[in-house]
């Protein structure tokens, strides 16, 4: 049975783990915008990150972060005008292979807007690859829709936007 639990600093290495097996096994590297090792000490930050896990047992076998910090949020909302809003970002989707198709990402989803709606945030923006279905059909379960297609740096995505209030 899969539990769904905020991730702290001692499952570290199990994140990194999660990251690297994921990544390794990803067909389309450009599907997903690597962390540096300063950002995934950065999610450890209550202050810029609220991260979620699934685990089984005692396994992480996926992951999804909202990232509170205005720099993570400062480019789309100037790009989407929403400079005046109170804006986060849900990222970081992650899941093992053997566990996909088991609804663990909009769960992990479902958990982290809940999150930020009672942290008083106003709108959810979301980055996806355009060629990323599965991760595009998840955002849209939310209610979530695009607003426009761009290149965020190197990285072509979809931005999703979901109102809260």
């Amino acid at each position: 049975m899969i539990e769904y639990k905020k991730i702290d600093i001692t499952h570290k290495q199990d994140l990194k783990k999660l990251i690297e097996d994921v990544l390794t096994k990803l067909e389309r590297k450009e599907f997903f915008i690597p962390f540096t090792e300063d950002e995934i000490e950065g999610m450890f930050d209550p202050d810029t990150t609220i991260i979620y896990g699934a685990f089984d047992d005692d396994k992480l076998v996926g992951t999804a972060q909202l990232y509170l910090q205005e720099s993570y949020v400062k480019d789309i909302k100037e790009i989407i005008d929403l400079n005046d809003n109170k804006v986060v970002e849900l990222g970081g989707y992650l899941v093992l292979e053997e566990y996909r198709n088991k609804g663990i990402m909009k769960k992990l989803e479902t958990i982290l807007v809940d999150e930020a709606r009672n942290n008083g945030y106003e709108f959810i923006v979301i980055t996806i690859h355009p060629d990323n279905v599965p991760s595009n059909k998840v955002a849209e379960s939310i209610d979530a829709k695009i607003v426009m297609t761009t290149n965020l740096g190197d990285y072509l995505r979809n931005i999703y936007l979901l109102k809260l209030k």
